[in-house]
């Protein structure tokens, strides 16, 4: 019963599955192949009829048939039928697993809620459970065949330890027309109630809380005794059963393999004793119709069937555990490992350091994004026919935000070499130049807007001549680095900073220092600006707007005059 696979599996190689088409027990081969044997039979034993023991008129009354079978087969809709009533019952079926019944909740909620350690307590919390597991007993006696072979008789219950010799004359005595499932239920909500009478329990919350939790154990108990009273309605079964396998019949003529037919459609190039095709389809259909069959009790015998015995045997050992081993015996209060760890690392096993994991991050956050260009952000014009297209309102101006200044978020690197390290100074170099460029295009546009004498167009020239001097002192400074590139390396490189040492006293070790904001290395601090070429161009490129939109406007004005 349950033929598990799953470890098979972690790994979704070839190899893996592969192997899972050479196992017997809960098969496909060890589902079809007692029918598909009787069918490879019969269709043998007519092809050889056709072949040896027929004239030539009796072959063509043969190739008539073979014909006719052969044509009409599609008229039978079995994927449509056999499709919907597979869905039908593995729904069914997986409702039925999820409704079986397991303890652990309620457990651990009678062993949080009624407290203490004597006798008396101890007994309430185990009969609480045990009751629980009776009337579970009692449902799968009904219902389920190897259950009802284990426990013939109410007598073997108590024999087994599922109830006293005083609660089996009660069940027995009880004089009702239906089930008795309901007595266990109530026995254990006695206990509660008397359990709350006598303090064991805090409030009368929890007893309500109590109920909720046998309630809900007994409904679903319920919703088993329901499916096994209504199955799937029988005419839909015998459909299925009958049009599968009349649909194989009719298959054992339509694709005998004949010769010299006056039929085309029957005319094959190569004349094939066995019928691989076919075979193919037979294995497919009959193996997808054999998991519905399965599936339709799942309380039985077969090899995918719930292992029902087991359950039981296990819902009563863990309840009383839960209830009785751990309810108080409470671990004591203490410091975790990774008390003083801003950002704990747990340890990985020697197989499992090296393991690719993939983080919970947005899929945005490692689009390029070129953080060395400013970035201008302006208020959108109105689109005609929105709400308040026609009102006035205040036009914001156009603000500038700095690249170099906001990084959002920090870049791992590795230390860049000589070839590295020059391309990283001529990219920085490029984008300072073009960034200054834009500011000034972008000044001269707001001040457009704003009613202002427009700029003028010698102002390009005039950035190119700043952006000159501090593009000769750039290239100076990278003849100079070929001497020291380690130190220029440093200076654009931060290691990545461990997690600080934790003490046995709790105290921090300081020996690795934090890694330094890339924002904070490039701003303006004169403490990592080590060359004047470098605090040159840092200086262009946070220079303040206003002050340089009234430097444009002074030199406008001087030129008019």
């Amino acid at each position: 019963m349950t033929v598990t696979y799953t470890l098979d599996v972690a790994t979704s190689k070839f190899s893996s599955f592969t192997r899972l088409l050479l196992r017997w027990r809960g098969s496909l081969w060890k589902a079809v192949y007692p029918e598909l044997s009787l069918w490879l039979i019969l269709y043998f034993v007519l092809s050889a009829v056709y072949r040896f023991a027929l004239n030539a008129d009796q072959k063509l009354v043969f190739e008539n048939v073979t014909y006719f079978c052969y044509k009409y087969t599609d008229f039978i809709p079995l994927t449509f039928i056999l499709g919907f009533f597979v869905s039908l019952v593995v729904q069914r079926w997986w409702d039925m697993f999820q409704n079986i019944g397991w303890v652990d909740n309620a457990a651990l909620y009678i062993a949080a809620y009624i407290e203490g350690t004597d006798d008396t307590t101890r007994m309430i919390r185990r009969n609480i459970v045990r009751f629980m597991v009776l009337v579970q007993a009692m449902v799968f006696r009904d219902i389920s065949v190897p259950i009802r072979r284990r426990f013939p008789t109410m007598e073997t219950l108590q024999a087994a330890g599922f109830m006293s010799e005083v609660e089996r004359k009660i069940l027995t005595d009880l004089a009702v027309p239906s089930a008795k499932y309901s007595m266990p239920i109530q026995w254990a909500m006695a206990l509660i109630v008397d359990a709350r009478k006598n303090g064991r329990i805090a409030n009368d919350y929890a007893v309500h809380d109590l109920f909720d939790r046998l309630r809900e154990y007994r409904s679903n108990l319920g919703k088993l005794t329901c499916y096994d009273w209504v199955p799937v309605p029988l005419l839909y079964t015998q459909v299925v059963f009958l049009t599968v396998r009349a649909y194989f019949l009719t298959c054992i003529m339509g694709r005998q393999y004949v010769q010299d037919s006056h039929h085309s459609d029957l005319n094959s190039p190569i004349d094939l004793y066995i019928p691989f095709l076919t075979i193919l389809q037979f294995v497919f259909y009959i193996g997808w119709m054999k998991v519905a069959e399965a599936l339709v009790n799942p309380m039985g015998d077969d090899d995918d069937d719930f292992e029902v015995n087991w359950l039981l045997d296990r819902n009563l050992r863990v309840g009383l555990s839960v209830v009785d081993n751990v309810a108080n015996k409470r671990p004591p209060l203490e410091k975790d490992v990774f008390w003083a760890d801003a950002n704990p690392a747990p340890l990985y096993s020697a197989q499992a350091v090296n393991t690719v994991i993939n983080p919970y991050v947005g899929s945005a956050t490692v689009m390029p994004v070129r953080r060395e260009n400013d970035v201008v952000m302006m208020q959108r014009s109105k689109e005609e026919g929105s709400e308040g297209g026609d009102k006035e309102g205040t036009a914001r101006p156009p603000i500038i935000v700095r690249g170099v200044s906001s990084v959002s978020q920090q870049q791992q690197r590795s230390p860049p070499g000589n070839f590295s390290a020059i391309r990283l100074r001529l990219s920085r170099l490029s984008s300072q130049v073009s960034g200054h460029l834009s500011r000034r295009m972008s000044g001269s546009s707001a001040a457009m807007e704003n009613g202002q004498l427009p700029t003028s167009p010698l102002m390009n020239f005039d950035a190119l001549s700043m952006a000159a001097s501090s593009t000769n002192s750039i290239i100076r400074e990278l003849v100079e680095m070929n001497d020291n590139v380690r130190d220029r390396a440093a200076f654009d490189y931060v290691p990545k900073a461990k997690s600080p040492t934790v003490g046995r006293e709790g105290g921090a070790s300081n020996s690795l220092a934090a890694p330094v904001p890339r924002s904070r290395r490039l701003s303006s601090d004169k403490q990592l600006t080590p060359t004047p070429a470098r605090s040159d161009l840092f200086a262009v490129a946070e220079e303040d707007d206003d002050a340089f939109v009234a430097q444009q406007q002074n030199t406008i004005v001087k030129k008019q005059k």
